[in-house]
């Protein structure tokens, strides 16, 4: 085991001899002349020798504080360097997200070439269910799907969803028009599993119960056959393979939408809830992650402007 000096000690002496003057080692380390003398004393008291020739003034070394001082000097540098790569390359290594599923396959990585190119940050996508505990340090900053901000993170909203219901217009341009709620009945439906029932699912059920408010004369749905998936981005797929009506978040499809991809069949629509952009109050990164979203909240409005029309 290594028996070094205090680090304040040797870092006392290595200022002072450095600038040749307790003041200005006082001045760079933010402690008082009787402060860095009180550490070069006892660095003298571990070596054996005076490091110092205090009189007459200015201050010189004496052979065992030359001999120590460019041993010292140099390491301290060494260690710096290091430190400041170290730093220099968690600044340009990929900010670690973690985030759901669906909004990680439908929004985020079809934008991630963009958002290289347009502020030149990468990301690495950690896609759970599962709330990330940013404390335990696995991710930079987290985007989750919430009712309410979270209280002890720094919580930003960066969009916020409703459900919809779309399928693709080959599907429904043929036959009636499905420009009501009742039409919905003869194509059939496509489920995902909710895996956050405290939130409130998107189911088809609520999506008629509250249909009925508005529009009373809806006639009955059988809302429990169709097709069923377990992750919501499999339900947008089936639907723009035209293989039923799926009722999905509409900022998921914003793209499918604009593009002609997707269309939605009955205005209707119900709440959802909010993305949020969270992260600790004295994350290391957080300039970057606060550039993340900026650029996200213009993401979010240029995808709107392009074709987002949905109620």
């Amino acid at each position: 085991m290594r028996k070094l000096p205090p680090l304040n000690a040797l870092r006392a002496f290595e200022a002072a001899a450095r600038h040749m003057s307790f003041a200005k080692a006082a001045e760079e380390l933010a402690v008082t002349p009787t402060a860095v003398s009180h550490q070069i004393r006892l660095l003298e008291e571990i070596t054996g020798q005076p490091l110092f020739r205090r009189r007459p003034r200015p201050i010189t070394l004496t052979e065992a504080g030359a001999r120590l001082f460019p041993v010292l000097r140099d390491g301290l540098d060494h260690f710096a360097a290091a430190a400041a790569g170290l730093r220099a390359d968690a600044d340009h290594s990929p900010l670690v997200v973690s985030t759901t599923t669906a909004f990680a396959s439908r929004w985020l990585v079809p934008r991630l070439a963009k958002l290289k190119e347009d502020i030149d940050l990468e990301l690495e996508i950690d896609a759970s269910e599962a709330p990330a505990n940013l404390r335990s340090g696995t991710a930079d900053f987290a985007i989750r799907y919430r009712r309410t901000p979270v209280s002890d993170l720094e919580c930003m909203e960066l969009v916020r969803d409703r459900f919809i219901p779309v399928a693709s217009p080959a599907l429904v341009k043929s036959g009636s028009s499905v420009s009501t709620m009742t039409a919905l009945a003869k194509y059939p439906l496509i489920h995902f599993r909710w895996k956050r029932p405290d939130l409130g699912p998107p189911t088809w059920e609520r999506y008629v119960t509250e249909a009925r408010t508005v529009e009373p004369g809806v006639a009955e749905i059988d809302t429990a056959g169709g097709l069923r998936f377990s992750e919501e981005s499999h339900a947008i797929e089936a639907a723009i393979a035209g293989q039923g009506v799926a009722l999905v978040s509409n900022v998921l499809v914003r793209r499918e939408l604009a593009t002609g991809a997707l269309v939605q069949p009955v205005d209707f629509s119900i709440e959802g809830l909010a993305f949020y952009v969270t992260y600790l109050p004295n994350a290391p990164r957080r300039g970057a992650i606060e550039s993340f979203l900026l650029w996200a909240r213009d993401e979010v409005a240029d995808t709107a402007e392009a074709g987002d029309d949905t109620r």
